[in-house]
């Protein structure tokens, strides 16, 4: 037979369950900070080449899904991407290279927890020859290669993107 005392703490511990239950469904999803921030042309860095041509960097923020992260913690969590673009003089993207980053930070300290690197090159006389990603401390650095082949001549060209974040958040 179950005592009183054993069936209130059945009682409570069931409460319980269904207020964990229920603090879950009625979460809202924007904790997530899963939003995205698209920027404008005037926040986009330009370095005119000699030909004409022009490289383009952005970063944008990345959606970011919370999962066992304390609620305790002092630290924050961000996902940016920074891309740098080779762009023809009309416009039109020849090559990119991107650098994916996760960093936390605390105020007093940051640092890259993750990082990932991707290519485009939607250009048909350019082709990705390589790339390679890493992170140090606070930042992640991307290099990729593109090769532009025309008239049976063949020219290598090198891009670097480097993501960091300082101490209170803001990437660069």
């Amino acid at each position: 037979m179950i005592s009183r005392r054993e069936h209130l703490n059945e009682k409570n511990i069931r409460i319980f369950m269904m207020f964990v239950f229920a603090l879950g469904i009625f979460c809202p999803a924007s904790i997530a900070r899963a939003q995205t921030v698209f920027v404008s042309p005037s926040q986009a860095e330009i370095v005119l080449l000699e030909n004409g041509d022009y490289l383009e960097t952005t970063i944008i923020e990345t959606p970011v899904f919370l999962s066992g992260i304390s609620t305790f913690s002092t630290a924050k969590t961000i996902t940016k991407t920074k891309t740098t673009s080779y762009k023809n003089k009309s416009g039109a993207t020849l090559w990119s290279v991107s650098i994916r980053a996760t960093f936390t930070y605390n105020g007093s300290t940051s640092r890259c927890t993750s990082y990932s690197h991707s290519t485009t090159c939607p250009a048909k006389t350019w082709k990705i020859k390589s790339v390679t990603s890493s992170k140090k401390g606070n930042s992640a650095t991307a290099i990729a290669t593109a090769t532009h082949s025309f008239n049976n001549i063949s020219r290598d060209y090198t891009g670097i993107v480097t993501i960091k974040c300082s101490k209170s958040g803001n990437v660069s």
